[in-house]
């Protein structure tokens, strides 16, 4: 697989965790006056589900933050490569790809910030019917 495929994947891979709000999220609607048992979590029973909705929409938005400034990271990391390349080709040709996948990667978490956001906010009943 070329470096731009392990990169892609890698990528796909950790955006794709944020994934594993869905089936959370899901089961939220089935809590009945405070009951978390059905989630495995424990409550005090003044929890409503609008409440581990935004818990759910804060864990994942953390990582996904964490997971951008990650990403940003890495286009520093191959600018500073870019110009410490001093013309040589390959650390210029490894410089540009470290810049590009860093940007794939920035997009791609992008995508999944809204994506995320977008079903945290169909599912807390808040859009459509």
């Amino acid at each position: 697989m070329s470096k731009l495929g392990k990169a892609a994947t890698f990528v796909i891979a950790v955006t794709s965790l944020a994934l594993f709000v869905f089936p959370v999220a899901a089961q939220i609607n089935k809590i009945n006056q405070g009951d978390c048992s059905q989630l495995g979590i424990t409550c005090s029973g003044n929890e409503t589900a609008p409440d581990l909705i935004n818990r759910i929409h804060d864990i994942v938005n953390a990582f996904l933050v964490l997971v951008g400034i990650i990403a940003a990271i890495y286009l520093v990391m191959g600018g500073v490569r870019y110009i410490m390349s001093e013309g040589e080709e390959q650390q210029a040709a490894k410089a540009k790809m470290t810049m590009l996948y860093a940007l794939i990667g920035i997009i791609l978490i992008g995508l999944s910030a809204a994506i995320v956001n977008f079903v945290i906010y169909i599912v807390s009943g808040q859009g459509g019917s």
